[in-house]
């Protein structure tokens, strides 16, 4: 049986627009489109840790672990504070209905103490008491509940036909703009080591120049390198093995 990979136990977003000819569509598809994409790196990097946490046992793949789990919560707490103070606000705008992402602002409240609670473990955990198993029920008190938000809220901007698309995608852009700002060294590797290119025909995602992959491979990555081999893919999207599995000899 071969080992598992990230597509598990999590499961991934089918990919909206999909045979759409996207310059054509509405902007919510294009805005649905891009936000599916970056939350299934959040979910594959989500299963990349669920399923190496158990395989670890070396001090340096035990830190490096922690390492690349921290900054996994970084981006999900970076992104979500995005959506509340930037993009939610810019779409109650463009639509003239005040309160309708509540409910998606109240499904990171649902996992916000579960993903809290696991952030302030990794913190706290050293090497020489680390236990896998523990990191995996961590995850299991909130994984699901994370899970199901990152799902619903694409139909949520698919159901946004109604409403000025082009303003939509302007709001996206905008947004997007914002999270690229962070810190290069993180944002930049945990995006492109956990993106699919082969996953529903996606592509290239996140589109950027060229150049722009072999800056981050060569310099961005150097940083944390030991972080990104818990990474899923590779720097340009290409599925990879995991480094630690049952099946692994690491």
């Amino acid at each position: 049986m071969a080992a598992p990979w990230a597509d598990e136990p999590f499961t991934l977003i089918s990919i909206p627009g999909r045979g759409v000819d996207l310059s054509k569509a509405h902007g919510s598809v294009y805005v649905a489109r891009e936000m599916a994409f970056a939350h299934n790196g959040m979910i594959r990097a989500l299963n990349s840790i669920y399923q190496q946490c158990i395989h670890v046992s070396a001090s340096i793949d035990i830190a490096d672990l922690l390492k690349y789990a921290q900054f996994w919560c970084q981006w999900i707490r970076e992104h979500h504070q995005g959506e509340e103070d930037l993009f939610f606000p810019q779409i109650e705008k463009i639509t003239g209905e005040k309160g309708l992402m509540e409910r998606n602002v109240a499904q990171h409240h649902a996992f916000e103490s579960g993903l809290a609670d696991f952030e302030t473990w990794l913190n706290n955990c050293k090497p020489e008491s680390y236990d896998g198993k523990e990191l995996r029920a961590s995850i299991d008190l909130f994984g699901k509940i994370l899970s199901q938000h990152l799902t619903e809220e694409i139909q949520t901007l698919l159901d946004l036909t109604a409403y000025d698309g082009k303003a939509l995608r302007d709001a996206w852009n905008v947004f997007d703009l914002e999270m690229r700002k962070g810190d290069k060294s993180i944002i930049f590797p945990i995006v492109f080591g956990s993106s699919d290119g082969e996953f529903e025909g996606a592509g290239d995602w996140p589109e950027v120049p060229g150049p722009v992959r072999l800056l981050v491979h060569y310099w961005f990555e150097r940083k944390h390198q030991g972080a990104w081999r818990f990474s899923p893919s590779t720097t340009w999207g290409a599925k990879r093995p995991l480094a630690f599995t049952g099946d692994s000899k690491s």
